[in-house]
């Protein structure tokens, strides 16, 4: 492996270790993916996160998370502070409502203008101005038209791009770290995992990934990435039936500080499951951590495919695919894949991670 490439994996891996801990800089993230980009000649997607950086160039077609962005249209008072307190007080006491007017905008500016956004709004005037009577003062005001636009609306905006940015990581660091080995990875995955899932009566989303990889029907793709997700669900259902709402011999974000595994957390289903049957210590947190990479970065893009109604690449299916079947080998080959109906205290010394 060349030295261009080890410090990409360095970089991809701290990107995401922020994000797994809740404590990601978007700027940041930024950079360090823009300089993975960089040392590894990556120009196509170098130019999408230095645009996100720096804004986009007028010209160049915005990606769908900036375009449309959903505001509406006011008279804003132009006084001083107390006749705008005047003018709010008396618009309290109004029996009619002026009917709302919505406004958009594309956003082409870059990631420091969205951040600060993010936090205050945007007002942006129009020039229109016009004028309005206060019947407590007994004297008219000068009022201006303002397309204004509410703070979460950027929030949104920067929720997306960190989806993005972190489905960017995740991919390159997999492509990076495992490199040709992934065909290999992927063949032998695949052999085991189909023969025992299928008799749990996972043969029908088995069915639909491997006919969407072999498709070139977009729609077959979504349905393939969309199978991936489910049959996570549906193994962590399978595997996992105790009732409790915590895993006490791992720690979590569930009471008490500890796991939470209950029907909507199935990656920490999976990692309880993978505890309970031996995987502790240093082996057993990699593989919960490989878990919750692969199932965030597929969430993320069925999230993003469905939010924005555009067509699956097939590259990413893939991507799912090998990470949903990397998952459930690791499962199927240290397991002997019998459900846990109720959980002990594990039997190895190793078991307290706390």
């Amino acid at each position: 492996m060349s030295e261009p490439q080890d410090e990409a994996i360095d970089i991809l891996k701290s990107v995401l270790d922020a994000f797994f801990i809740g404590k990601v800089d978007l700027k940041n993230a930024l950079r360090r993916c823009s300089h993975v980009c960089q040392i590894l000649s990556w120009n196509g997607q170098l130019t999408w996160l230095q645009n996100e950086l720096s804004g986009y160039p007028k010209g160049v077609e915005l990606p769908w998370y900036r375009r449309s962005i959903e505001g509406s249209t006011k008279w804003l008072i132009a006084g001083g502070i107390e006749t705008v307190l005047e003018s709010v007080i008396e618009d309290r006491h109004r029996t009619e409502e002026e009917p709302v007017t919505h406004a958009e905008m594309d956003v082409w500016v870059g990631i420091d203008w969205i951040l600060s956004a993010a936090q205050a709004g945007y007002t942006e005037y129009t020039g229109r101005k016009s004028s309005k009577y206060i019947r407590l003062s007994q004297k008219r005001v000068e009022t201006r038209e303002a397309n204004v636009y509410g703070k979460h609306v950027f929030q949104t905006l920067l929720t997306n791009i960190e989806n993005l940015v972190f489905n960017f990581a995740s991919n390159s660091y997999s492509t990076l770290r495992y490199g040709d080995a992934l065909q290999d990875l992927w063949q032998a995955y695949r052999a085991k995992v189909e023969e025992c899932l299928a008799t749990l009566g996972f043969t029908g989303h088995l069915d639909t990934v491997r006919n969407g990889l072999k498709s070139k029907n977009p729609q077959d793709w979504r349905a393939a990435m969309w199978s991936c997700r489910d049959i996570l669900h549906d193994l962590a259902t399978y595997l996992w039936r105790d009732k409790r709402e915590t895993y006490e011999y791992l720690p979590g974000r569930g009471k008490d500080g500890k796991l939470g595994v209950t029907e909507k957390d199935h990656v920490n289903r999976l990692g309880a499951y993978l505890h309970q049957k031996g995987a502790v210590g240093k082996t057993g947190a990699y593989l919960r951590a490989e878990m919750e990479r692969i199932y965030h970065s597929i969430s993320t893009l069925n999230e993003l495919y469905n939010r924005a109604h555009s067509e699956v690449a097939l590259f990413d299916v893939r991507t799912a695919a090998i990470g949903m079947y990397t998952i459930l080998g690791e499962i199927v080959a240290r397991t002997d894949m019998e459900p846990v109906t109720e959980y002990r205290t594990p039997s190895t010394s190793e078991a307290a991670e706390q």
